[in-house]
């Protein structure tokens, strides 16, 4: 083989190790843009989890500017809201379209407060302490909390958690086995020129440097490319998805595409490393097996 079939080989194995991480590395990235949905939507998911304080037909108003004190007050609840009785005849008159209050002679319905808990508190536990609690508050005829459909969505929200977690980490796992392949057999293809190296005298830090270096340009260059790809799929994203400023803010992206490349560059610098040091170590005969 003459000197240009070599420099076109080696070429071409960088090249070929450059797109190899570099898709690695853009389907890790995407995946951490899933994951950062989902918990997003897990989020608002929680957010819906609350209950329904009911107030007597005849509440004086200290006991209503009282539970609003007491709701604000409360670090689990996120937000609450309040609707009069007068709001919910009007609501509910324009629905049926009749005159409720005509037909029964009386406004039958009570004010309210729709109570919304934080992310962190949105557990059945949580939610039944607080709604016993309010439900003793004076002023107040009941409390409207469903327990059981609270907890059903509750493990419906940490099911789908655990499974995006356990699907990041393997995606992970075998991320950094392909990198390790990848950046293993580019060297793997130089192991003669290392046992060369350590024939004439060359220091194991001397010959590991310039893999070392070139697998972290590498690195660096192909999270670099993943990363303009990963942005490119998040400007197009809006025309597809209508809550996608949303779900992908860019603050989160850019988080992102930083992980991505010192990730990139990491790994494949850590993995040069520790290839070269095997074959910093094999004898000549064991330079002809895998």
């Amino acid at each position: 083989m003459n000197k240009r079939a070599k420099q076109i080989s080696t070429l071409g194995s960088r090249a070929t190790a450059l797109v190899s991480v570099c898709l690695v590395l853009f389907l890790l990235g995407a995946a951490a843009l899933a994951g950062l949905a989902g918990h997003k939507l897990r989020d608002d998911a929680r957010r819906n989890i609350g209950f329904t304080v009911m107030m007597e037909h005849e509440c004086p108003r200290t006991d209503f500017d009282a539970m609003k004190r007491r709701l604000l007050a409360t670090p689990a609840i996120e937000t609450f809201i309040y609707t009069s009785a007068e709001d919910i005849l009007a609501q509910e008159s324009e629905s049926l379209g009749d005159d409720i209050a005509a037909m029964l002679g009386a406004n039958p319905y009570s004010s309210e407060f729709e109570v919304r808990m934080r992310p962190a508190y949105a557990n059945p536990d949580s939610v039944q302490v607080l709604s016993e609690r309010f439900a003793e508050a004076p002023g107040v005829s009941s409390v409207l909390c469903d327990v059981n459909l609270i907890a059903g969505l509750d493990n419906a929200i940490n099911r789908t958690g655990l499974v995006l977690v356990v699907l990041a980490l393997v995606l992970l796992v075998v991320s950094i086995a392909l990198i390790n392949n990848t950046v293993s057999l580019s060297i793997y293809g130089r192991r003669f020129i290392i046992h060369t190296m350590k024939l004439v005298g060359a220091t194991g830090g001397f010959i590991r440097r310039p893999f070392i270096i070139a697998a972290l340009e590498g690195g660096l260059i192909a999270g670099l490319v993943a990363s303009a790809g990963l942005v490119a799929m998040r400007f197009y994203m809006p025309s597809v998805l209508l809550n996608a400023d949303v779900l992908f803010p860019w603050v989160s992206v850019a988080v992102i595409v930083a992980a991505m490349v010192v990730a990139g560059a990491l790994i494949c610098a850590l993995t040069a490393m520790f290839a070269a040091n095997r074959f910093l170590r094999a004898s000549y005969d064991e330079m002809f097996l895998k």
